[in-house]
This record gives C-alpha cells, structure tokens and sequence, in this order.
C-alpha cells in the first residue's frame, strides 16, 4: 500500500534534510583572539623552558600547555629555536617597556642617561626571569650555542643600540665625532653584566658599581 506524504510532513522531511545538510562555517579568529593564542604559547614556552630547561622541552608538551594544536604552534613557530627566539624578544619587549617608564623624566643630559640606563640594567639583573635565561644559556651553551645567539641579537644588541642612540644624540648636539659608540655601550651593558655574574653583589652593591662605571666612562668621554 503506497504511503501518502501530507504537504505538513513534506515540509518537516525537507527541513530536517536542510538542517543536516548545514554545516556553519567555523570564522576566522578575530584580532584579539590571535593575541591571545600567541600570547599563550609563548607564555607557555617560557615557562617550560625557564623549568625543565631547553633540551628537555618538546614542541609537543608546549601546545599541550597552551591548548593549542601541533598545528598552530607550528605555524607560528616552524622550531624550538624560533620559539625560544620568541621568548626572548617578548622578555625584552616587556622589558623595555618598563625600562622606558621613566624615560619622560630624563633630560638631554648624557650623564644622567648613562646612569639611568646603568641602573635600570642593574635592577633587571635580580629579575628571576633575567636570571632564568641566563642560567638556561649557559647550561645549553655547548649543545645549543644558538641560543647565546639569540640572546645577544635579541637582548644585548637591543639595549646597547638604546645607549648608542642617545650617545649619537648627545653627540650631534655637542658636534662630537663618536669613536666607537658601540664599544661603549657594550662596555657599560657587558660591565654590569659580567660584574653580577663574577661577583653575586647584592642589590645595592651592584647599583654603586653601576655608578662607578658610569664615572669611568664619563671621565674617558673623549675617547668615545
């Protein structure tokens, strides 16, 4: 016996066929959530290599972290040397940022530039995180050397072009031919940087060398 289909259930079979037909499509992730992806797995990635080290940390246990796919991490970050890159340029981002909190307060003087300069570097030394990253790299230096590569194109070249643009600065106010402002710059952000490592000052020790190398480098000013 043939089965007659009323018109009410001709319309709910072909709704029902509409909807299981209908696939939304999932949108693009909009501005802020990319940042906060990125966010997250960098984030991540600090974390894990700060505590376990370089060599011990999988990409894998990274996007595990930062509940993201294999997928993404590695399409923002093809490798683990892109991603420790990553990290270091948003610690010295961060950094900077509030290094720069009291920049307002400084006048053209070079003097007092050099000192703020020296003394910022010396409290960010007693950072954990700057800690951290120093102790990570020397302890993958002979196996991973790219990384005190990354830190000194990414963190030491960052800072000393900082000093060198406000002694390039104070020298066309002055007419002043620079030497070698590089050397100096390098002499102040390596001065305190090697002090901390050979000596273990304490906080204030090491804000009083940073006065006393500032003294030095202003006294030998004509050699820069």
């Amino acid at each position: 016996m043939a089965v007659k289909h009323g018109p009410a259930m001709v319309r709910q079979s072909t709704s029902r066929l509409a909807s299981a037909a209908h696939v939304p499509k999932r949108g693009r992730p909009s501005a802020a959530q990319v940042r906060a992806i990125d966010r997250a797995i960098v984030e991540a990635a600090r974390k894990l290599f700060f505590a376990d080290g370089y060599d011990a940390v999988a990409m894998e246990q990274v996007a595990a972290m930062a509940q993201v796919s294999k997928g993404t991490l590695y399409a923002r970050h093809p490798s683990k040397e892109a991603l420790f890159t990553a990290v270091i340029s948003a610690l010295v981002a961060e950094w900077s940022q509030r290094g720069a909190e009291q920049d307002h307060l400084l006048t053209a003087d070079i003097e007092q530039r050099l000192r703020h300069h020296a003394r910022t570097i010396a409290g960010f030394l007693f950072e954990s995180d700057v800690r951290a990253v120093q102790r990570l790299i020397l302890a993958s230096h002979a196996r991973f050397p790219e990384l005190a590569r990354t830190m000194h194109t990414h963190g030491y070249r960052y800072i000393t072009q900082v000093i060198v643009r406000d002694l390039s600065d104070d020298a066309r106010r002055n007419g002043i031919t620079l030497r070698d402002p590089d050397a100096v710059a390098g002499m102040l952000v390596s001065g305190l940087a090697g002090y901390e490592m050979q000596n273990d000052p304490g906080q204030a020790d090491l804000l009083a060398f940073a006065d006393r190398l500032v003294d030095v480098l202003m006294a030998g000013r004509a050699a820069w």
